[in-house]
């Protein structure tokens, strides 16, 4: 907690500050593949996503978070690798920054697309695998609803992560429902308002995300 920072003792050190998504996750992971079982890991780092991209990625490794604290706008967090420790490849982070660049093309051509096709509600996801699980799923299960994976919009939350983008209400809480029903990890529905982004609940009522 900011002002009160532990003393943890710790075996290595990784400085990621400055550094933007999905770097500082992806140092993370392979940092601690080169550690010895048992050892702490401290890492700092100042992107506005990494504390959630980082229980995320405990959750999929099976390593252990002792603790993580703030000191400003930095993120302190103390990581010990654990027997059942599994870290994603190499190819697996090359893909996944292959990832980043395909949804910036596709978000590309999204906006050259007329008025009366643009996508303006957009559900987002707890995790960018989630949100690649939901469009694999729409695909698998034959979903007659069109949706766009996307990066999530800066509006919405300046982190990394994705949407799908949808067009028309109906379809988009459609969707979100059949999503839900099935496990996937949706967070939220979000409607396009001219420049604003305004969250949608469960009794469609509009609340902006922006001040």
């Amino acid at each position: 907690m900011e002002g009160t920072l532990k003393k943890i003792d710790y075996d290595q050190d990784l400085d990621l500050t400055g550094l933007l998504c999905p770097v500082p996750i992806v140092l993370t992971s392979e940092k601690i593949k080169g550690m010895k079982e048992g050892q702490v890991l401290r890492v700092k780092a100042t992107d506005p996503g990494y504390e959630r991209d980082l229980w995320n990625w405990i959750r999929q490794t099976g390593n252990e978070l002792l603790d993580i604290e703030k000191d400003g706008t930095t993120v302190i967090a103390y990581i010990r690798k654990t027997r059942e420790s599994n870290e994603p490849s190499l190819w697996y982070w090359i893909k996944f920054h292959s990832l980043g660049v395909k949804l910036h093309a596709k978000l590309f051509f999204t906006k050259l697309l007329p008025a009366a096709r643009k996508p303006d509600h957009f559900i987002t996801f707890l995790a960018i695998s989630e949100g690649v699980r939901a469009e694999k799923m729409i695909k698998e299960m034959n979903i007659n609803i069109r949706a766009t994976l996307l990066p999530v919009p800066d509006e919405i939350d300046p982190r990394c992560g994705v949407v799908l983008a949808v067009k028309g209400h109906t379809s988009a809480l459609k969707l979100y429902n059949i999503l839900r029903s099935q496990n996937v990890g949706v967070e939220k529905i979000y409607r396009k308002d001219g420049k604003l982004y305004r969250e949608v609940d469960h009794e469609n009522k509009d609340r902006s995300s922006n001040p």
